[in-house]
């Protein structure tokens, strides 16, 4: 008797089966379509949906005097600056508001050691969430500071909008539905977290605002540790308070958040100063590269530079006369390549020097512009670059427009000096190839990149 297995196949079942396939391959094709309109839909609406509040910030321009105005930096001269913003937190009597992150321990202990010096003082802490895993705050560093009654905002980044659109619109179809960053084990390196940190969105404004105990304000411009720090006092304060209050009114739902000081006039003095976040930092720093003709000294101190209105601009002004130090981290992308473009197109004008990559050249992004009378100043936590500039991470900067002769001005001014004349001249690390110069337009435009 034949094996059961070895007996032909019954028409009836084939035409079953045909049938049934038949039937299923409708229904797959247009699950698969549907998943994959979701999939764009998602893409697209998050990449250019309407932008949470508090970003994009255009303050309204404060006058201010030259005493209001100081930049720190460390130098031969200054080994040891204080932390400036250690300095306005252990000074405040009302309010402190910050954006920083990571949340370096020294920081968390003074802000403790102030509220249990002063327990009225009220404080407001905006923080990227990110996973200790990957660099980002100590969960316990933050549930110390709430368990003594300070406010700890964890900007939901999914708010924002999405730098990797393609890669975004997945995760958010997939485990966005039920990945919380509050619910992760901290230092753990898990599926969800990893799967997030793809996502390339961060909180990277880097402020310190505070009242000076004596009825003015103070502001502070600069990450934890930096080697160079901007410090404001006056009405400006208002606006970056103002702006980071907004922010975490949606990361934090939490009724105690105070109320902020009203918006202050105008001021007096001979420099203008504005406070700028995410996209409006680039629109400035178009506006004040456009101004550069012959004559005119730009100097740039960037970890990235990559965006390409700000490339142009740069090249246009050297075609007008303008003489431009580029200084970048030691990163073969996007930086080998747009330092090829620049020195190639840059008719002489252009010079690129490179500081080692895990330097971070100190942190603060600079973009001066020395005219004969007059310096333009932007100074923040914004790399030149789409993800930075374009309205998709948090970013900050302060801008400022003074004599050349006030002391703020030529402190700036040495403070480049100093890193430029430190700075590796390697013409050679340039890359000005066309398979670099489109690897890095590819990654840029695609958000597929690290920068």
């Amino acid at each position: 008797m034949p094996d059961a297995d070895s007996l032909p196949e019954s028409p009836i079942d084939s035409a079953t089966a045909s049938a049934a396939t038949s039937r299923f391959r409708p229904w797959a094709k247009s699950i698969f379509l549907l998943l994959l309109l979701v999939w764009l839909s998602l893409a697209f609406w998050n990449s250019a949906k309407p932008l949470p509040p508090g970003t994009h910030l255009v303050s309204q321009t404060s006058r201010l005097s030259e005493v209001d105005v100081d930049f720190f930096y460390e130098s031969a001269r200054h080994p040891a600056n204080p932390a400036q913003d250690i300095a306005a937190i252990d000074r405040a009597e009302q309010l402190i508001v910050l954006d920083r992150s990571p949340v370096s321990r020294k920081l968390a202990q003074h802000l403790l050691a102030r509220k249990r010096l002063r327990p009225t003082l009220q404080i407001v802490m905006v923080t990227d969430p990110g996973s200790e895993a990957f660099g980002g705050t100590q969960r316990q560093t933050l549930v110390s500071l709430e368990q003594a009654g300070i406010i700890v905002a964890r900007v939901r980044l999914e708010r924002l909008r999405d730098s990797n659109p393609l890669y975004s619109g997945l995760w958010r179809l997939t485990f966005g539905w039920w990945s919380d960053p509050f619910d992760e084990v901290p230092a753990e390196v898990s599926l969800p977290a990893w799967s997030r940190m793809l996502n390339a969105k961060a909180d990277q404004r880097q402020l310190v605002v505070a009242d000076d105990g004596s009825g003015g304000w103070i502001a502070v411009v600069a990450p934890a540790s930096a080697a160079a720090s901007l410090v404001l006092r006056g009405p400006l304060a208002h606006a970056m308070i103002a702006g980071e209050l907004q922010i975490a009114a949606w990361s934090a739902d939490d009724d105690r958040l105070p109320a902020g000081p009203p918006l202050a006039a105008r001021g007096v003095g001979s420099i203008d100063a504005r406070f700028l976040t995410e996209g409006a930092v680039q629109t400035a720093l178009l506006d004040a590269i456009a101004a550069a003709g012959s004559g005119d000294q730009v100097d740039i101190a960037v970890e990235n530079l990559s965006e390409r209105r700000i490339i142009a601009a740069l090249l246009r002004a050297a075609q007008r006369g303008a003489r431009l130090q580029v200084l970048l981290a030691w990163n073969r992308m996007p930086n080998q390549a747009v330092a090829g473009e620049l020195i190639r197109e840059g008719g002489g004008r252009i010079q690129v020097r490179w500081c080692p990559a895990e330097t971070g050249l100190s942190r603060p992004k600079l973009l001066l512009v020395r005219h004969r009378t007059d310096v333009w100043m932007n100074l923040g936590s914004a790399n030149f670059t789409r993800r930075n500039l374009g309205d998709l991470n948090l970013e900050a900067a302060v801008e400022l427009r003074m004599p050349a002769r006030a002391a703020a001005a030529r402190a700036v001014a040495d403070y480049f000096a100093q890193k430029w004349s430190s700075a590796s001249a390697d013409a050679d690390f340039a890359d000005g190839s066309a398979v670099g110069y489109w690897r890095y337009r590819f990654a840029e435009a695609t958000g597929l990149s690290s920068f």
